[in-house]
């Protein structure tokens, strides 16, 4: 069960919301305040930086990946240069692959994040294939900000599915574990604090809400008695082997 339950003050609504919903909630709420900044000293030491981000860089990263997906020559005309810049020994096949560009889709939780990191990864040859939609250093930059504030919640997405057995107290410590990651991740990119701060209430609001019901205690209980379970069997079939 990848959701958690939620029940009113009389406790006679129950509310689901799957883990991927809430986390996409959370990344939805950031980029829509991606442009804003509250700290005086960077509005002074970087400005460029701060216009790149108010001039829509993820809209303008969409606009690249459409335009060289809009048709099948296109894509094949990018595959092209890929293929050909490995034949001329421009870049090695282990480190730029023949592969497509990514559009975001709204049904796909993780799908801006996918879309930056391959147009990150393929830009060198995207660029050649259409100039007009041509990025700059400090563009690219601050895409790849974008891309390391979206990569948390990418990553702890991917957790969940990994588990065999995934349960609602291992998606609770994963929502703690990302808020953790994202307050810490403000010092490294200051020009987006702001937006993980909203992303962070988002998750503290959902958080809050759920620690007033007996299913999170349940739960953190229950994970609690399946660490101390574990713990046992290692330490015992370890000391059968001493």
């Amino acid at each position: 069960m990848y959701g958690l339950s939620l029940f009113s003050s009389n406790e006679t609504d129950e509310l689901w919301r799957c883990f991927p919903h809430v986390i996409n909630i959370a990344v939805q709420t950031g980029l829509k305040n991606m442009t804003e900044t509250h700290n005086p000293n960077l509005l002074c030491d970087s400005l460029e930086y701060i216009r790149v981000l108010q001039s829509d860089i993820v809209s303008l990263a969409r606009q690249l990946v459409t335009a060289c997906r809009a048709s099948g020559q296109r894509r094949e005309e990018l595959s092209s240069l890929i293929r050909d810049g490995q034949d001329k020994g421009d870049w090695k096949k282990e480190d730029l692959h023949d592969v497509t560009l990514l559009r975001d889709v709204v049904t796909r939780w993780s799908s801006i994040y996918l879309m930056i990191d391959r147009l990150l990864e393929l830009y060198p040859t995207s660029l050649r294939n259409l100039r007009k939609h041509e990025l700059n250093d400090l563009q690219l930059k601050v895409l790849a900000d974008i891309r390391h504030y979206l990569a948390f919640f990418h990553i702890v997405q991917e957790e969940v599915p990994a588990e065999k057995t995934p349960t609602l107290s291992i998606v609770l410590l994963l929502y703690e574990k990302l808020i953790q990651h994202l307050k810490d991740a403000k010092t490294l990119l200051p020009h987006l604090a702001y937006a993980i701060d909203k992303s962070v209430r988002k998750l503290d609001e959902y958080l809050a809400e759920s620690r007033k019901t007996w299913v999170y205690a349940l739960a953190i209980s229950t994970y609690s008695l399946v660490l101390a379970y574990l713990f046992s069997e290692t330490f015992f079939k370890s000391s059968i082997q001493l």
